[in-house]
């Protein structure tokens, strides 16, 4: 957005535009989860994303989540990623839907 205009950060709050780096996101964007091509592109934008820093991030998200298998399984895992182990996104009912008795 135009210095001058209302924005917020879902476009563009910090006003930062970089043709190459949007060029690389756009094409990791057409490639398939898991392309090995992915890794190149992800190196040369963070490349350019930390070499001009439009922003410094001052937090951090890191949240452990921890599920008890003693009467419920099939909770979301890293060997059993049907889906991002959250609940507090409008995804819950899809791990409960999903969760199975655990035998005893």
């Amino acid at each position: 957005m135009p210095v001058g205009e209302r924005t917020d950060s879902a476009h563009n709050g910090w006003r930062w535009k970089n043709e190459e780096y949007g060029k690389l996101v756009d094409q990791i964007g057409q490639l398939p989860l898991g392309d090995p091509r992915i890794d190149d592109l992800f190196v040369k934008a963070a490349e350019i994303y930390l070499s001009e820093l439009p922003v410094i991030p001052i937090t951090q998200a890191k949240k452990l989540i921890p599920f008890d298998t003693t009467y419920w399984t099939n909770w979301p895992t890293a060997d059993n990623n049907y889906l991002h182990a959250t609940t507090w996104w409008q995804s819950t009912h899809l791990i409960i839907n999903n969760l199975q008795p655990a035998k005893r």
